[in-house]
């Protein structure tokens, strides 16, 4: 020890350089990662919660309707992201009124404080579709992407 005692302090220099070093690099590469990934946007969620029993409620609300056959509720920040299954013969229309139920379940404040994101699926393949219906945290309705049905052409070019 006493031969090398020179050498043990330069590695132990090193050692404490080379950690700081590795310190350093991190906040450069990394400067947000003590940050949450919402940054300030999920401020005052705390003051608008929805609670189970809510959901519990749309999702019988939901299953209680005859074209319904699966329900699936997910909260992704502010964002409530709602997928609903239903049966072949399910019209749009029909679909579309669905969405109501989301609304009736939810109290004002949480209507003007979340993003809600809904989706229609149909229990087999089916040209009408998906549908998808969203509703931004300051509108009052959703709004929605539908699928249209594709005309055939009647005749065609080899018809006698």
């Amino acid at each position: 020890m006493k031969k090398h005692k020179g050498l043990i302090i330069c590695l132990g220099v090193l050692l404490i350089l080379g950690i700081a070093a590795c310190i350093g690099i991190k906040k450069l590469v990394f400067p947000d990662d003590n940050k949450s990934k919402y940054g300030n946007r999920l401020d005052g969620i705390e003051n608008v919660p929805i609670s189970d029993e809510t959901k519990n409620e749309m999702k019988e609300s939901f299953l209680k309707n005859e074209n319904v056959i699966d329900f699936n509720y997910n909260l992704t920040g502010k964002i409530i992201k709602i997928t609903i299954k239903v049966k072949k013969e399910t019209k749009q229309d029909d679909a579309k009124i669905l969405g109501d139920i989301i609304l009736k379940n939810l109290s004002d404040d949480q209507k003007k404080f979340y993003d809600i994101e809904y989706s229609v699926v149909c229990e087999e393949d089916n040209d009408l579709y998906p549908i998808m219906g969203s509703k931004h945290r300051t509108s009052e309705t959703f709004s929605w992407t539908i699928k249209k049905i594709k005309e055939e052409k009647q005749g065609g070019e080899n018809a006698e």
